[in-house]
């Protein structure tokens, strides 16, 4: 369906993705960073190893990466900001090249963490949260849309419904 890997000729898992090539790739990686909180360095490696596509794949991106920082809000676990992040999201491995091909010049939401040495369970909790809805969003906004779409076509249903009770009570 998506494919044939270009190094174990195995079938892709995804558009231009290998998941057992990207997993080994990510796993020779694992020492080379760290987030400094066990559980959150457990939570990217745990995406990373399952990725089944770039869209399933997380990155810990050290803060020096991004530019142009600009405080938005406080949220619930810490302050929001925008930045820029020049490098960019991972695509796929460039067999080629021999390195990540990368979505670059991304804008992207940071949020600091208030006691980001002890990451809960809510806390991650919210990041799935976000991640689903990351990787859903064109399908939830397509849902959205056709709710409100429904949901008018309901509401018209019942006022043009209301106007015909009213017409027949006035011609009784």
């Amino acid at each position: 369906m998506y494919g044939i890997c270009g190094e174990c000729n195995e079938p892709g898992t995804g558009s231009h993705w290998c998941k057992p090539c990207n997993a080994k790739r990510f796993n020779e990686n694992f020492k080379n960073w760290t987030s400094g909180n066990k559980n959150i360095d457990e939570f990217i490696q745990h995406s990373q190893l399952n990725a089944l596509s770039f869209a399933n794949c997380l990155e810990w991106i050290p803060f020096e990466k991004f530019q142009n920082v600009t405080y938005i809000t406080k949220g619930g676990f810490g302050k929001i900001y925008s930045a820029e992040w020049p490098e960019g999201f991972i695509l796929f491995w460039d067999i080629e090249n021999q390195k990540w091909a990368r979505s670059t010049n991304c804008k992207v939401a940071l949020k600091s963490l208030d006691n980001s040495s002890d990451i809960t369970a809510d806390f991650l909790n919210e990041v799935i949260d976000n991640l689903y809805y990351f990787m859903f969003e064109n399908c939830c906004l397509y849902l959205l849309v056709q709710l409100f779409i429904f949901l008018i076509f309901i509401r018209l249903n019942f006022i043009f419904s209301l106007i015909l009770k009213i017409l027949f009570y006035v011609m009784e």
